[in-house]
């Protein structure tokens, strides 16, 4: 599985930090770089990585809504947003900003599945295998009526 990561090849990795430098904390929703742990399931399983999900539909419904939210990994056609969460969201202040955000995608008619850095480096095979397992439970959605 390594040797066919396009991660391992140096070539990539500096195309992915050249694409993301200059982006600021604020801008992207996170640290400014795509951690190992998203790479890693976003190849694996060919989606997409910080995909802008547009809140306006519930703007009324929640206070100080940023215009779009991103999420790590996501399954647009399915409205599946995968979050693989590090070490700092264990503090209070990320876990508060985790729950809002999961609302606003739930009530946005998203489902969010969260997975922490350990689960995805130790675990990887029960990682891919529980995202595929909620992939084709999941009816694909109808954007044209798409909040």
């Amino acid at each position: 599985m390594k040797a066919n990561n396009p991660m391992s090849r140096p070539e990539n990795v500096e195309k992915i930090k050249a694409k993301l430098k200059g982006r600021t904390f604020l801008a992207r929703g996170g640290n400014s770089k795509l951690t190992r742990q998203q790479l890693l399931i976003a190849n694996s399983l060919e989606l997409p990585t910080e995909v802008a999900i547009a809140t306006r539909a519930v703007k009324a419904d929640f206070v100080s809504l940023p215009p779009c939210y991103k999420v790590d990994i996501a399954s647009v056609p399915h409205r599946l947003a995968i979050e693989i969460d590090g070490k700092s969201h264990r503090l209070k202040k990320w876990k508060f900003l985790d729950q809002r955000k999961t609302a606003v995608l739930t009530a946005l008619g998203w489902t969010v599945i969260r997975f922490w850095n350990e689960e995805v480096e130790n675990d990887f095979d029960r990682v891919t295998t529980e995202i595929k397992r909620h992939l084709q439970a999941m009816p694909l959605v109808d954007h044209s009526n798409a909040k």
